[in-house]
């Protein structure tokens, strides 16, 4: 017997100094099972979302406090300045602003120029055995089809 059970004997024997008082009390304990076992939840009502969501749209929205509107501003400005800093070290100016701008898009079309050009020469490099690969694999069910059916074109089953 493990402590639990001991600790369960001695509460018995307070509750239940007689075999019959235990017997009525364990029967009792038997038939709270059994009533709560038969308990089911109940349906919620039909309209009961609908309810939820009225008054989820009547309850005015929380306003962020101030703590956390000082946090998104600090947060802001410190990005704002790293931003600026990383500029500047990088020897950009006000006046160079549009120059780099011009050479970043040169940058993106430059890109898109190399990949469709690597595109079209793997298309152009692949194309080929991809239609001889399919067209082989085509013929070869055809004529394992053909050989199935048989040649009056009836499938027959051979055991």
């Amino acid at each position: 017997m493990s402590a639990n059970d001991d600790e369960l004997e001695a509460l018995l024997e307070q509750l239940a100094p007689t075999p019959e008082a235990r017997a009525q009390l364990l029967e009792e304990h038997r038939q709270l099972e059994k009533d709560l076992l038969r308990l089911a939840d109940p349906l919620p009502p039909a309209d009961f979302l609908a309810g939820v969501m009225k008054k989820v749209r009547l309850a005015p929205a929380p306003l962020p406090s101030r703590i956390e509107m000082g946090w998104a501003v600090g947060i802001l400005g410190v990005a704002l300045a790293a931003s600026l800093i990383a500029f500047s070290s990088a020897g950009g100016t006000t006046q160079g602003l549009g120059v780099q701008f011009a050479q970043m898009m040169l940058w993106v079309r430059s890109g898109f120029v190399g990949f469709a050009s690597a595109l079209s020469s793997v298309w152009r490099t692949a194309a080929l055995p991809v239609t001889v690969g399919l067209s082989g694999t085509f013929l070869m069910c055809m004529v394992a089809l053909r050989h199935v059916a048989g040649r009056g074109g009836e499938a027959r089953v051979r055991t």
